[in-house]
This record gives C-alpha cells, sequence and structure tokens, in this order.
C-alpha cells in the first residue's frame, strides 16, 4: 500500500471505499493506488490532477499513522473510560510503537478525553460499591494501570467513608447467607471469601462478633 510511488504521480480519482467510512482510494495515473483518510485528505488538500511528490508521501504516511492511533484509542475510550497505562498496553498489543503512542496519549490528556483522576474514581467506585471489595483487593486491581497512590488514595479514603468496609462485609454476609441457606457463626469458607474480597482480619472479626 504504501510502497514508493512514481516520480510525478498524476491523480487520477478519488474514489470513497465501499466498505470504509471515511476512507478514500486515491488512483494515480501510473496505475499506483493508495488508501487514505477522509481527515488527512483534508488535511493536505489532495485533489484530482495534484502531482503526488515523494515528499508529499512521506508526510502522509506519517499522518496516516497518527489518525489510525488516534481511530483505535478513541475506540477502545468509546466503550468505557480507561487509564492511561491500560490505553498504552492496548496500543502497543496492536504493533504501534510507544514514541509514537505517547504523542497521542499526550494530545488525548490534553483534550480531556483521557483522564486518570476520572478514571480512577469511576473504577474505584465500581470495585467499591457494586464489587464490595476491600482495600487490599481495590489497591491490587489498579497496580496495573499505574495511577499515583496521591490520586488513588484520597479517592478510597473518601467511597470507604461513604461506604464503610463493615457495612460492605455485612452486606456480603447478609447475600451469602441467603444463597448458601445457611446460618454465619465462625464459617471459616466466609472467612477465606472476605479475606479474597480484599478485607482484613480486623475489619472480618469486628463484624463476626458483632
Amino acid at each position: 500500500m504504501w510502497r514508493q510511488l512514481n516520480l510525478n504521480n498524476i491523480i487520477e480519482s478519488i474514489i470513497p471505499q465501499k466498505r470504509s467510512k471515511n476512507r478514500f482510494n486515491i488512483h494515480c495515473r501510473s496505475g499506483d493506488v493508495f488508501g487514505i483518510s477522509g481527515d488527512v485528505l483534508l488535511m493536505h488538500g489532495i485533489t484530482v490532477g495534484q502531482d503526488i511528490s515523494i515528499d508529499l508521501l512521506s508526510k502522509i504516511k506519517a499522518d496516516e499513522l497518527f489518525h489510525s492511533i488516534r481511530s483505535k484509542a478513541l475506540n477502545f475510550l468509546s466503550y468505557r473510560d480507561r487509564s492511561t497505562k491500560e490505553l498504552e498496553r492496548s496500543l502497543l498489543q496492536k504493533g504501534y510503537h510507544y514514541d509514537q503512542i505517547k504523542i497521542i496519549l499526550d494530545e488525548l490528556t490534553l483534550k480531556g478525553y483521557l483522564n486518570d483522576k476520572k478514571f480512577t474514581r469511576v473504577y474505584a467506585n465500581h470495585l467499591i460499591k457494586t464489587k464490595l471489595l476491600g482495600k487490599i483487593a481495590v489497591i491490587n486491581r489498579f497496580m496495573k494501570h499505574n495511577i499515583p497512590q496521591e490520586v488513588l488514595n484520597p479517592i478510597m479514603d473518601e467511597l470507604y467513608v461513604e461506604c464503610p468496609p463493615d457495612h460492605l462485609i455485612k452486606k456480603i454476609i447478609k447475600k451469602r447467607m441467603k444463597l448458601d441457606n445457611q446460618s454465619m457463626g465462625h464459617n471459616k469458607k466466609m472467612i477465606d471469601y472476605l479475606r479474597r474480597k480484599g478485607f482484613t482480619w480486623d475489619e472480618i472479626s469486628s463484624c463476626l462478633n458483632d
């Protein structure tokens, strides 16, 4: 697709691709054909009759690459909020180079599409209020996201004031007792389950004593 074009290549037609929105095929007089996004097409003001030089082709290639990375990143973000590290990892898996990814991530952060603080609040809220996880489990879930402690800790502290660990534990116990149709007592299975949910022994024992 991006092999070197013949010199003095004149564009004979610009045709929309049938299966890809906002992409076009550029047909040159020499028989060369290459695809280009509508955004890059407009950026360079490419028109029929234009001579595509090697210098212009290089610029188009670079802009197409960044357009591709940006589109992939925005597609990932369209499903849910993501951390900068998570998005970086997803783009690396697509085969893009780190330096190129970094430029797009900085751009998306500047524009507000990527916001680690917002992601942290949304994700922590889900883990605590929906998943009913203790602090240890929440911290473990965040490790792969490389969120600074000065961002994560205040948000967790605030959420655990709203949903104290003992309230979460009692909610879990009540739910499990209904499912298992059994009394609580000092059930070892329940204790092990609460530990896996990320609660400390002090938090668990306090609820058991109650």
